[in-house]
């Protein structure tokens, strides 16, 4: 290695660069290719120059990915799920062969997926509307399908009122109500058509009825209840009896066979009680006599079932049209053969009840020679009436049978024959029904 002085003391070297002008080039490349000395000529090992550091915009390489070794599983696309739009009122339960989908919303629709192509059955059920049941074609597409609901009629209403509390009214054998008296009651959600009603109290004939409902419309029905007032009755079987009496006065012979048909007899005489039920029912003025008399529609206190006087016949006719409206039965006087077989029939005299001393109206005319015709299949007595002469009045009479008579007296009194005007009434007359048999 040389100094730079070594190097300056050379041969003219140094005065040769100069000339040439490069002495300071020389110096320079001279200067920096030496290696720095320190104080005892020992060369400064200079660092070694840093490399220039990588730019902060490269980032570092990632890791590669840890390769696993299961197989990811290949998925195919799916086909997009068929949708069935089905429209029907809102509410509506929507079933689709057999199995339940579900309800229609507020908006009326109802989204069914998956529906398999072909013909499907569907039920649609709503309140208001009638039942459907039908089918449709479902294809490989969505679709829509709006079912042709009808709506029901509007229902029909009845209006029910009845005259006694208490009572049951049952409509067509399921529906039963208990309206209150003089009160409607209202009976909602009925079919249109005609509806049965019947109605039952105790101590009541049973009421019954029908009533036609109209859709949107309210019927009404009056349930008119009548107290069971059908007296005790007896029957009376039809066959062949002897009437009259040979040795008994002249009105009553020829003793003579009659055919009477069956009926029915009441085994008293029309009490009080019943009578006054009539009276009042019917605006039917009461029993007034001399001596005796009703005061008001009021029967003397105690009287309740001793048999009713002074009743004409008219006013005893009245009586049984009333009673078989009333019961529905049909009542009527007993003809004058009725009455005796009646009493005559063996058996039958001992319930054949008297109560106090009257004699009884009859339906026939009286005619005092009527026998001498001898009418033999249900007589009902001559057509009209003979005149007669008696207490002070004078016209065709009616017949009258059976007086008062007691035990041991029955079969002879049985034969009596006693006739009255039909218009007249007397302190001794009263009266009993038959009842028609319905064959």
């Amino acid at each position: 290695m040389f100094g730079v002085g070594n190097i300056l003391n050379q041969s003219g070297f140094l005065r040769r660069c100069w000339r040439y002008g490069i002495v300071l080039a020389v110096t320079l490349i001279v200067v920096g290719s030496v290696t720095a000395q320190d104080s005892t000529g020992r060369e400064i090992v200079k660092p070694a120059a840093k490399k220039p550091a990588e730019k902060s915009e490269k980032k570092a390489a990632k890791p590669p990915a840890k390769k696993t070794s299961e197989a990811r599983p290949t998925t195919k696309k799916a086909a997009p799920a068929t949708k069935l739009m089905i429209s029907a009122p809102p509410g509506t339960l929507i079933e689709i062969d057999s199995t339940v989908k579900g309800f229609t919303g507020v908006d009326g629709n109802l989204t069914v997926l998956g529906v398999a192509a072909g013909e499907r059955k569907l039920t649609a059920t709503a309140e208001g509307y009638e039942l459907w049941n039908g089918s449709f074609s479902m294809g490989t597409a969505s679709m829509r399908f709006e079912v042709p609901m009808r709506r029901k009629p509007d229902p029909g209403k009845i209006a029910v009122t009845i005259n006694e509390p208490g009572a049951v009214v049952i409509v067509d054998d399921h529906e039963t109500i208990r309206p209150a008296l003089g009160q409607p009651y209202l009976l909602t959600g009925l079919a249109t058509g005609i509806h049965q009603v019947r109605a039952t109290k105790t101590g009541f004939r049973e009421w019954r009825g029908a009533v036609s409902v109209e859709p949107g419309k309210t019927a009404s029905v009056k349930i008119e209840l009548k107290p069971l007032i059908d007296p005790v009755m007896m029957l009376i079987e039809e066959g062949v009896f002897e009437q009259g009496n040979n040795n008994g006065d002249r009105d009553q012979r020829p003793k003579h066979q009659v055919f009477v048909a069956a009926f029915e007899i009441s085994r008293g005489e029309i009490t009080n009680r019943l009578y006054k039920k009539f009276v009042d029912a019917a605006g039917h003025p009461p029993p007034q006599g001399t001596g005796y008399g009703w005061h008001a529609n009021v029967y003397p206190a105690g009287h309740d079932d001793f048999p009713v006087v002074f009743v004409s016949w008219d006013d005893a006719v009245a009586f049984c049209r009333w009673l078989s409206a009333e019961t529905g039965n049909k009542y009527r006087l007993p003809t004058e053969a009725e009455w005796e077989k009646a009493v005559s029939t063996e058996n039958t005299s001992d319930r054949f009840s008297s109560i106090g001393s009257v004699w009884e109206w009859c339906s026939d005319w009286y005619d005092a020679d009527y026998y001498k015709l001898r009418d033999r299949i249900n007589p009902q007595g001559p057509l009209t009436g003979k005149k007669a002469k008696m207490m002070g009045f004078e016209g065709a009479t009616k017949v009258l049978r059976g007086g008062g008579f007691g035990r041991g007296q029955v079969l002879f009194r049985a034969r009596e024959r006693n006739h009255y005007f039909p218009n007249k009434s007397r302190f001794d007359i009263g009266f009993r029904v038959v009842r028609e048999i319905t064959k």
